[in-house]
């Protein structure tokens, strides 16, 4: 089989809303390349797009097993990324310890709830990024731990004051804390400060949808899109209001948008699974 075509033909048939048929192809080149840890992943994620979850994990599980040493850390994110922590963390327990693994695993127990062993993850990465340092805090606050989450924010605010990363964790360390009129502050200032920047925009629609103000969230969204077509942070919360509102269609096309320009991105299966979950 030519996976190549294959793959063309199975896209050409979601696209045009032929989801059974789509199936059938998937499954098809599953076997045809049983072996192949990362065709194995494609076909799970195509299965993941048109809602078939129970054949998607079924895949999951053979890239666990199917997965070999030097594969383990790409497959262990690509199956995070799809929505099975469970497979991926499977995937890592065979892995040898670095900086790479801890943090993949740090963000896998994540989303597996375990928010205590996300943090101590956390501690076995030598040369953490800001982006680890805002999980683990994320990690923290879902602990409960939220004037601890709120220092720590605080504290990797000053480092990147201008780093939108940072700037979210900021604003949900503080609103998970129940200091939401600071976050509102926080997030005021800062539009005031940069006018007519996309990621201001973002931060404001962000910290609006975690505030339950869908409307508003949506038209920050929307601008900063309209202003940087690759936003990502501005994209997913745009699909998360769009699917609200019952438009399913176009969340499923921002979630595209997102897939193609940060491949893998969880957003793209929480958009998808909102989707489902609203029809």
């Amino acid at each position: 089989m030519d996976k190549e075509r294959a793959l063309k033909e199975i896209q050409s048939n979601i696209s045009r809303g032929n989801d059974r048929s789509a199936s059938v192809q998937i499954l098809e080149l599953a076997n045809c390349f049983s072996d192949d840890p990362y065709t194995l992943l494609t076909c799970a994620s195509l299965l993941k797009t048109i809602g078939d979850d129970d054949g998607a994990r079924s895949l999951a599980k053979r890239v666990s097993e199917k997965a070999k040493d030097e594969d383990r850390l790409e497959a262990a994110k690509g199956l995070r990324g799809i929505g099975f922590p469970a497979e991926a963390e499977k995937v890592l327990s065979a892995a040898s310890d670095n900086d790479s693994v801890a943090r993949e695993r740090m963000r896998i127990l994540f989303d597996m709830r375990d928010y205590i062993g996300s943090s101590k993850e956390y501690e076995k990465i030598s040369e953490p990024t800001l982006e680890d340092t805002a999980a683990m805090i994320g990690a923290v606050s879902a602990c409960r731990e939220h004037d601890r989450a709120v220092r720590l924010a605080e504290d990797l605010l000053k480092e990147a004051p201008h780093d939108l990363t940072v700037q979210r964790c900021y604003c949900a360390a503080l609103s998970a804390a129940g200091r939401s009129k600071d976050a509102g502050k926080f997030v005021k200032d800062n539009l005031k400060k940069n006018k007519d920047s996309p990621d201001a925009d973002a931060l404001a629609s962000y910290y609006l949808w975690i505030e339950g103000k869908t409307a508003s969230a949506g038209a920050y969204a929307s601008k900063a899109v309209k202003a940087d077509p690759g936003n990502v942070a501005a994209m997913e919360v745009l699909a998360y209001t769009l699917a609200e509102k019952g438009k399913l269609k176009e969340a499923r096309i921002v979630a595209g948008a997102i897939n193609e320009k940060d491949p893998g991105n969880p957003a793209v299966v929480r958009i998808l699974d909102m989707c489902r979950a609203s029809k």
